[in-house]
């Protein structure tokens, strides 16, 4: 079961094209560090663009070392599929839930399994982390009801490691593609999810749980 065992998270969110930079993400006790986030950036009519950076620099605890055994093989996804239940968090932490629908927005993950890239992610906080990963989280509004999501929460291998409050406005029947990108010092599979909460223009809730997306092993 080590390939479900890595508990140990640490992000940064990053949104292209500006200079807007949080601090920090302190909502829960874990060794995190957001970096910067920047604004969007339009791709083509209908469609925005966002950049999330998401890094995990903490060592494997011990207790995981000593359970490993050989590795697998390259490729290999995490196991079980899908995931078995988080593990225990501490009162008023979040924990993921399974992936869920919404009747106002559809999302999609592309590509999905996430093979292992190896290109390294160009900021500070990646530096000497040599493992990464690249997937969009493609969405889109599915009828004349606009969507704005106001927070986004992000979770790793079961974790929550952070919650992003920048907003990601969706018109009518338009999309928009979170360009994600994960970066990490351990040579393992993993698997992430991010969960969505806003409103549509009449002020009903929107919250959606996204697909769990599959790191592949380096």
């Amino acid at each position: 079961m080590w390939l479900t065992s890595p508990r140990f998270i640490a992000p940064c969110i990053v949104l292209s094209l500006g200079a807007l930079t949080i601090a920090s993400c302190a909502q829960q006790n874990s060794p995190t560090s957001p970096s910067a986030p920047t604004t969007v950036t339009s791709l083509q009519p209908g469609v925005s663009e966002y950049f999330v950076t998401l890094y995990d620099e903490t060592p494997a605890p011990e207790s995981m070392r000593l359970a490993l055994g050989p590795p697998p093989p390259s490729g290999s996804a995490p196991v079980p599929w899908p995931p078995g239940p988080p593990p225990p968090v501490a009162p008023g932490v979040p924990v993921p839930t399974p992936p869920s629908t919404h009747v106002r927005i559809s999302m999609r993950i592309d590509p999905e399994p996430v093979r292992h890239s190896g290109t390294p992610v160009g900021i500070f906080a990646c530096r000497d982390l040599k493992y990464t990963w690249y997937y969009d989280q493609r969405l889109h509004v599915e009828s004349g009801v606009s969507v704005t999501f106001t927070e986004r929460e992000n979770f790793f291998d079961g974790r929550f490691v952070n919650r992003n409050n920048t907003t990601i406005h969706i018109l009518a029947n338009d999309s928009a593609i979170l360009r994600t990108r994960w970066c990490s010092g351990h040579a393992l599979p993993h698997y992430a999810q991010t969960r969505f909460k806003g409103k549509d223009e009449s002020g009903d809730p929107v919250i959606v749980s996204g697909q769990w997306v599959r790191l592949l092993m380096p």
